[in-house]
């Protein structure tokens, strides 16, 4: 299948989302560990995971630890070098194509981790709300063991598309495609569900980049080229040739915590809100 429309839309949303909570929120902490082995292999790459998801490697982001590369045995190497092929940050995990002699103490790593995790999701609300087991990432110690790729963590948005329709605009195929987009937020406190809720409160009549399938710095492995990018750069021009959707209305709406913690699965200490995205964009879709 094809990448088609929403599929932009939504991979630009991610990025996007990402880069103004990191930018305007300063929403993430420096940190050193060490790397330890991850139970199943990845794409049958020996991998190996920090103790936290997920790390920043967008090097726009003033005061951020950018992970370019890790200490093996304390010779620095980076992505190409030593048998390292990826990083994948969304994960915390390194893609080695030979096995490591004892990672947890020849692998480290200097990274920032973000204070939500970021994820595109198509679960229902209640799934995600009351079906899903969170454990709070954890910030202040480390695990004895790298994260798998299963764990759920919180803090923790997750985007959801949520339809749209197209408006006749002008003759020639020229419509308004209109787009909902839900971020679902869980939080460890208050203090940063009301953060993050109103950074994005604010960007009410902005613009959302439109970032191009052969214009993703990912991989395959979900790993950046040299570990990291750049945003800024990635998104330079895209408002002049009119690449970009406009954000037309936000709505927040935050989550009763009693009826929340109803719920026996939840765990008691997230805090809840959704942030429903209006966006248009100007397009010929037939074309």
């Amino acid at each position: 299948m094809k990448v088609q429309f929403n599929n932009i839309v939504m991979s630009s949303m991610l990025l996007w989302f990402d880069n103004k909570l990191l930018s305007k929120g300063e929403a993430f902490v420096n940190f050193s560990s060490n790397f330890y082995p991850v139970e199943s292999q990845y794409f049958g790459f020996y991998t190996y995971g920090a103790p936290y998801k997920q790390m920043v490697v967008d090097s726009s982001i003033s005061g951020a630890s950018i992970i370019s590369g890790i200490y093996i045995n304390n010779i620095f190497s980076k992505i190409g070098e030593n048998n390292l092929t990826g990083i994948n940050s969304s994960q915390g995990h390194l893609y080695f194509t030979s096995q490591i002699n004892n990672p947890s103490s020849s692998l480290s790593g200097n990274y920032a981790v973000k204070d939500f995790n970021i994820f595109l999701t198509s679960e229902t609300e209640e799934d995600l709300l009351f079906e899903t087991q969170f454990q709070l990432n954890p910030k202040t110690s480390q695990n004895p063991t790298g994260l798998p790729l299963n764990a759920e963590t919180y803090p923790v948005v997750y985007l959801k598309y949520q339809g749209g329709d197209n408006e006749p605009l002008a003759f020639g195929g020229l419509d308004k495609t209109n787009i909902n987009v839900r971020a679902i937020v869980l939080s460890d406190s208050i203090f940063k569900l009301d953060a993050l809720t109103s950074i994005f409160r604010d960007t009410v009549r902005t613009y959302v980049p439109l970032i191009y399938e052969n214009e993703m710095p990912f991989n395959i492995l979900g790993s950046a080229n040299n570990g990291y990018f750049n945003y800024n750069n990635l998104t330079a021009n895209k408002l002049q040739n009119d690449d970009y959707l406009h954000i037309d209305n936000v709505y927040v709406s935050k989550i009763d915590s009693r009826f929340i913690n109803s719920y026996n699965k939840l765990n008691p200490n997230v805090f809840t809100a959704f942030v429903d995205f209006d966006l248009s964009k100007n397009r010929y879709p037939r074309i």
